[in-house]
């Protein structure tokens, strides 16, 4: 019972042997307990449903701090992406897609004010999700990190998944990002946009990164 219990613990991502040998201390457990490497090789992703209510992803969104990530500078026209500072595995929760939450009318109402290609705007179905403006009202002091994953056609390593998340003063609409391979330190994550050349009213027509 205990390794479920353990195991419970960790939604967002695999734990390490260190952690689980932490908590397994902090338990007060001493003998007739799983082993660590036990409880690390059994790890498996979280469903979405248990995603959805998990005490530890809500505050990650609250307080927008998500470990294992960092904003790096490459230089040159592609500025600035996330970098992982740990591994991940296949299934973990990364991060969300922080911002305002508006109708779809809206969105592409604001995309059109808008000059550069990457307006920071995400649509899913009749929502849009507005990252474009920084710093953002709710945590003015901190760049979410979200809004500053690049794109890839080719090499995406992440992906956008929609969830109700259960905060205490009701259900969000919650852009999640999940890894869809396993991710080593100091390797960029990126997904897919969605875009093409012929995107942006045909104006993307020069922008050979969409095709990456």
């Amino acid at each position: 019972m205990y390794l479920f219990i353990l195991i419970a613990k960790y939604t967002r991502n695999r734990p390490t042997l260190q952690r689980v040998r932490k908590d397994i201390s902090k338990d007060g457990w001493k003998a007739n307990h799983p082993s660590p490497k036990d409880i690390v090789a059994k790890w498996q992703p979280p469903e979405r449903k248990t995603v959805e209510s998990d005490p530890k992803i809500l505050k990650n969104i609250r307080k927008q701090k998500w470990s294992g990530l960092t904003i790096k500078d490459f230089g040159g026209t592609k500025g600035e992406g996330v970098v992982a500072t740990k591994p991940f595995l296949k299934g973990s929760i990364l991060c969300d897609y922080h911002g305002r939450i508006i109708t779809a009318a809206d969105g592409e109402e604001s995309q059109k004010t808008v000059d550069d290609q990457k307006c920071y705007l995400f649509f899913f179905k009749n929502i849009c999700i507005d990252a474009k403006t920084f710093p953002y009202e709710c945590h003015p002091d901190k760049e979410t990190l979200g809004r500053k994953l690049n794109h890839s056609k080719k090499h995406a390593n992440v992906k956008p998944v929609h969830c109700k998340m259960q905060f205490p003063d009701g259900n969000k609409d919650i852009i999640l990002f999940k890894a869809i391979k396993n991710i080593s330190i100091d390797q960029e994550m990126k997904f897919n946009y969605g875009v093409n050349r012929k995107s942006y009213g045909g104006e993307g027509l020069d922008l050979e990164w969409l095709e990456e």
